[in-house]
This record gives C-alpha cells, structure tokens and sequence, in this order.
C-alpha cells in the first residue's frame, strides 16, 4: 500500500512539473522585408523571480527565445535574473552592461542590464548612475548603454528606469530626464544621432515629463515615440488615456478591448505583490491571479529614437489577452512581472531626395 501511495505521489509531482515546465511559445514573425534591429525592453520586477513553485526565470527565458531580441533592455533586474537570462534562454546572449542602482537598500540591489544576441556584433557598452544623492527631489537613477553594429554603423542603445511617483519623486524624474538628455548629447558630440533610449521611463504620453524627453531644447535634441510612430492615437490622451488604479470603470471596458489595449502599447498598471514569503520564496503570489483577471492601463515602457534620424520604425508589438499564446504553461504573461515587454523593429531610413 505504501508503495501505491509512493507511486501515486511520485505520478502527481511528476504532472505538477510537468504543468510548470516552460513550453517556448512559437517565434514571432518579422515583417521587414529587409534587415531589422529588435529593441526590447521589459521591466522584471527582479525581486520576485525564483525557481519555487513557478519559474519566472523559465518564462522570461522563454519569452525571450519567443521574442528574438537583438538588444534586450531589462529593469529591476538583480544579479541571478540576469544570469538565469544568460543561460537559460535557448538563443545565446551576453552581458553587455550591467550596473547596480546604488541607492536600493536591499541586500540583493536591482539594477539595469543590456543584453546582445549572440549573432550582434557588440562593440562595448558601460554604466552609470546619473546624479549624486539618494534622496528626493535629486534621486539619482541607472543609465546603462552598449554599442552594437547594425547596416555597417555602430548605435548605441541606452537603458534606464527612471523614478515613479508625484510631488518631491516627480522633480527626481525630470532633473533625471535632464541629465539623460545631456549624457546623450555628450556621448554624440558629432550629432551622428545613431543611438536609442529604452526603458520604463515611467512617464505617460501627453504628460509634461514625455514631452521634457521628446521635446526639450537642449540636449541631443528632439526624440520620437517609437509606439506612437507606428500608432499615433498612442500619445494622445483623449484616444489612449492612462487609467488611475481606482478606475472601477476602466477594467471592464479594458478587457472586453484587447484590441483597444494593445493599439494604446499598455505595458503597464497590473498589481504588485510585495508579500516577500508568499510571492518571492514561494512563489505563490496573490497579484498572479489579480493579474489575470485584470489589464495593464498605462504605457511607460518605451523606446525612443532620434527625431529624423537614421533609423525608421517598421514593425512594434506588445502583447496583449488576444494573443492566443497569453497563457503559455511555464510562460503566462500575467505571471512573468507587473509589467509587459515592448519590442520594437528599426531598419535604416530611406534616403530623402
């Protein structure tokens, strides 16, 4: 009898496992006929990946191979989700720049990282904090960058994650912008304009943050919304608005629209569960079911490029409930972070006459 019983168990954890495993999702289509450059950005919520219950590393990992990236930008990522991306994911990658945000009083810090397709020539990449203080209104926040060959020229890709939140954390974001537009503008003293900005920025379209980084007049000069480029209603708030958490309306309308959500490019507005044994050591998070029985609502994970520069958009994406893999086993979107990656395809402009 206690064999059965062994054997009963050993068969249950065996379909558990099963269920868990991650199942690569099928590649996603490219539509440039051509060349492309894939820029992705995703925002991990590091702190509550792990290999319990449920593996966020496996779905990231997943996701990833799915998704096809030639330069990956991740936030709040800390040093074991960084490397479970690295030797996890079926496509070689490698580490092209990685740096801590020194003011995360955790013991395991966060931090931003860009990783390059194994098949991308990388010519180096670095990383700072930019600003010196801890404290707000002068927080200072992660900028990385790596330096990758793309239609015979060097661009450079550059990750951030900028600070959230109003009052004294708003002026942090803005003195922030003000001083990743002027890295920029002294790393591309030439006016080349051969760069890109990815990352939750942490700003919505239409705000007065988007356009201090779209729009300010020093710097590196004006910048263009990738997603809006390719859906331009995506930064105007009277066709796309950005839903408050408390907007009991909202929810209904957002999922009975996965079409309306994904032509906005919401990556953003799920719950956070912050509950440290039941989400991130036993990865039994109470926000996973939240999350999928709710939308994202807002968009601030974005790439942006050089206005008029010598790149052009071509194809962008960000998944959404429509899609027929949304809850791939070992993959669910819902359940890999708070927020949902942006990809971007950019192939060289055509030339003007």
């Amino acid at each position: 009898m206690a064999r059965h019983r062994t054997v009963l168990l050993l068969t249950l954890l065996a379909t558990v496992a099963a269920a868990c495993a991650s199942v690569p999702p099928a590649v996603l289509p490219t539509d440039p006929a051509g060349p492309a450059l894939r820029v992705m950005t995703f925002n991990l919520l590091g702190a509550q990946g792990d290999d319990a219950v449920y593996s966020e590393h496996a779905g990231w990992a997943a996701r990833v191979d799915q998704l096809q990236p030639d330069v990956l930008v991740v936030q709040e990522a800390q040093s074991e989700d960084v490397t479970a991306l690295l030797s996890r994911t079926r496509t070689a990658y490698r580490l092209a720049a990685y740096e801590l945000w020194w003011c995360d009083a955790k013991n395991n810090p966060e931090g931003v990282a860009v990783l390059v397709r194994g098949d991308v020539t990388s010519t180096g990449g670095g990383g700072t904090n930019v600003g010196g203080s801890c404290q707000d209104p002068t927080m200072s926040r992660v900028l990385v960058w790596a330096d990758v060959a793309f239609a015979g020229q060097s661009y450079r890709v550059y990750g951030t994650h900028l600070t959230a939140g109003g009052g004294a954390a708003a002026l942090s974001r803005a003195r922030q912008i003000d001083l990743v537009r002027a890295r920029i503008a002294t790393d591309d003293p030439g006016a080349g304009r051969r760069w890109l900005l990815a990352g939750d920025l942490n700003f919505v379209p239409g705000s007065g943050d988007y356009r201090r980084m779209l729009e300010g007049s020093d710097g590196p000069g004006p910048m263009v919304d990738t997603f809006a480029a390719r859906s331009p209603g995506a930064n105007d708030p009277a066709v796309c608005p950005q839903y408050a958490s408390d907007d009991t309306t909202a929810q209904p309308f957002l999922l009975a629209n996965p079409a309306t959500v994904r032509a906005c490019g919401y990556t953003a507005g799920w719950a956070k569960d912050d509950n440290l044994l039941q989400c991130e050591v036993l990865s039994l998070c109470t926000s996973w079911e939240v999350r999928r029985d709710t939308s994202v609502r807002n968009r601030i994970d974005m790439v942006l490029a050089p206005a008029d520069g010598p790149l052009e958009v071509v194809r962008t994406f960000v998944p959404s409930r429509a899609d027929a893999d949304w809850a791939a086993p070992g993959a669910e979107w819902f359940r890999l972070a708070d927020h949902l990656p942006y990809v971007v395809d950019l192939a060289p402009a055509a030339p003007t006459s």
